[in-house]
């Protein structure tokens, strides 16, 4: 099946300003700082210290080399090189790479460990076209596909792990992106496996249950991360079979969790799990925003846009990118939160666990979102600093948004002719212009004209300032949004404020004044007669996002 969207390459996509920062922040606060130590020590000297200890060098190598294709930075280079001989050093000759003993193969969490060898391999092949790694990746396929199905004496996949064997069957993505590069027919038909045996009766039914009752909450036991990653892996199935069914299970997971389990932050999930109906709690006691979920959730929604087009999976980009996905970074050193609430304190840590390493692959990924081709023209997701390029024309942009509206492009064709560029036009923006073209709002600006190179596009845009009701979770409160920004209460900025907890805005309709630009400072008036100061979730600290409402 053909993309209809294409992504802008790593190495001609090159973000700047505030997403360019963070980019820089994962490069050294984090990814040059892993213990390379403890992420091979569960290979080295079987079994691991925990039984998932061995996911986290596969999603390291995937950010790592995301990151080195938009950076070519040689630390991280040779860092990843050392980590990759030592990985493909630890491989049994039958194929093995997890960190289970023998007696202890494929229980809990050890395909789910081989599916992240797989990505992690996978991609430093794709990076460096070292063999090693794709024979490696090979043996791991064969060796899936000899020991589960369906046949005679091959194990059941399903009970091979936790969450009704969504975990295990999680590894349907990379085994397609192997199929991508061997062509060998018994690695398809592994990927065929794992799609019956979610139907099986000890199942999790995700075709069946997503299609009849389009509910995540009501398919399998609602687990977030290991659901959507398996949906990832059914829209890598669907490009290669044209399996409409499996389109069709995605986008309604996708819609249920955007109409119904979707923080205003652009994350999902509470304890891990998703919740009922527009229950959407975000304390520090209920576990909001795993870093896990809210990348899956960005990796999800990336898929579809690639596969479809459509401009309501760009604009979700945006929302999780600007807000939930930046929100769990600490800007200062890199470090991850594994949750992060709407309303509470940020706990970042340096440490190894699965969200500390989700969320660096996360925010790897931006340069692929910013922008790419969209049929036979160039589209423009994210707006930020920066450049990307596409077989028809590069795009370079001058702007300082989201503290602005203010963008310009300047296109330079890649040849003579006429071509599409499309804009996205913001669901949150009251107007929007680009030259004499008038955008509607959650729709592309279609501007087709015979394009020459150094011409420019002038672009204005309404940063609208939204009151978000909290209802039905939070029926006395609202939140902020400012542009693609959720605003955060901020403790430190607000000594005066006698209470958080019943801080609020003076009135519905209490203008928010701007106190600096950098950084991202907001006021507005309060109810007990003192301006509150808020900041972008992405920056604050300690806050309430869920205020009083007047």
């Amino acid at each position: 099946m053909k993309d209809q969207f294409t992504p802008a390459a790593f190495e001609q996509s090159h973000p700047g300003g505030m997403l360019g920062e963070r980019l820089k922040i994962n490069l050294e606060g984090r990814l040059l700082h892993v213990d390379e130590k403890r992420l091979l020590a569960g290979f080295q000297q079987r079994p691991g210290e925990q039984d998932w200890i061995g996911e986290h060098i596969g999603k390291y190598l995937h950010a790592g080399c995301n990151t080195w294709r938009n950076t070519h930075d040689q630390r991280l280079k040779a860092q990843m090189d050392r980590m990759v001989r030592a990985l493909i050093a630890t491989q049994m000759p039958d194929g093995y790479l997890g960190t289970y003993l023998t007696p202890n193969r494929w229980t809990s969490w050890d395909v789910w460990v081989h599916k992240y060898d797989l990505i992690g391999l996978l991609a430093y092949y794709d990076t460096f076209k070292y063999q090693p790694a794709l024979d490696s990746a090979r043996q791991i396929g064969d060796l899936l596909a000899r020991t589960f199905g369906d046949g005679p004496g091959q194990r059941d996949i399903i009970l091979s792990s936790t969450h009704v064997g969504m975990a295990a069957t999680s590894v349907l993505e990379p085994m397609v992106d192997l199929y991508r590069h061997t062509g060998d027919p018994k690695h398809l038909a592994f990927c065929r496996y794992i799609v019956r045996a979610w139907e099986q009766p000890n199942g999790p039914k995700l075709v069946s249950s997503l299609t009849f009752s389009g509910s995540v909450y009501k398919t399998a036991n609602a687990k977030g991360y290991e659901m959507m990653s398996d949906l990832v892996g059914a829209l890598e199935l669907y490009r290669w079979t044209g399996d409409r069914g499996l389109l069709d299970a995605a986008s309604r997971a996708w819609t249920d969790i955007h109409d119904r389990r979707l923080y205003i932050t652009g994350t999902t999930s509470s304890h891990e799990h998703f919740q009922d109906d527009l229950h959407l709690r975000g304390e520090e006691a209920d576990d909001v925003g795993e870093g896990c979920a809210t990348v899956t959730w960005l990796q999800l929604t990336a898929q579809l846009l690639r596969l479809t087009g459509d401009v309501r999976y760009a604009e979700q980009i945006e929302r999780t990118v600007y807000n939930q996905l930046l929100g769990a970074q600490d800007p200062d050193n890199g470090n991850i939160c594994y949750f992060t609430p709407l309303n509470g304190r940020k706990h970042a840590t340096p440490g190894i666990n699965c969200c500390v390493s989700s969320e660096p692959r996360g925010i790897s990924m931006i340069p692929s979102l910013a922008g790419g081709q969209r049929g036979n023209g160039v589209a423009v997701v994210l707006y930020t600093q920066g450049s990307f390029a596409t077989p028809i024309a590069s795009v370079e942009t001058v702007t300082d948004y989201p503290v602005s509206g203010i963008v310009n492009l300047t296109i330079h064709p890649r040849s003579a002719g006429a071509f599409p560029l499309y804009l996205r036009v913001p669901e949150w923006t009251s107007g929007f212009t680009a030259g004499t073209s008038r955008g509607t709002p959650g729709e592309w600006l279609t501007i087709e004209r015979r394009w020459k190179d150094g011409d420019t596009v002038a672009i204005r845009m309404d940063m609208t300032v939204h009151v978000i009701p909290g209802r039905p979770t939070y029926n006395q409160s609202v939140a902020i949004q400012r542009g693609p920004q959720v605003l955060a209460l901020e403790e430190s900025l607000n000594p005066t404020v006698p209470s958080m907890d019943t801080a609020g805005p003076a009135a519905a309709d209490a203008p928010l004044r701007e106190l600096s630009k950098q950084p991202q400072t907001y006021a507005i008036d309060g109810a007990h007669g003192r301006p509150l100061v808020l900041v972008p979730f992405a920056e604050a600290r300690a806050y309430r996002v869920w205020l009083m409402k007047p």
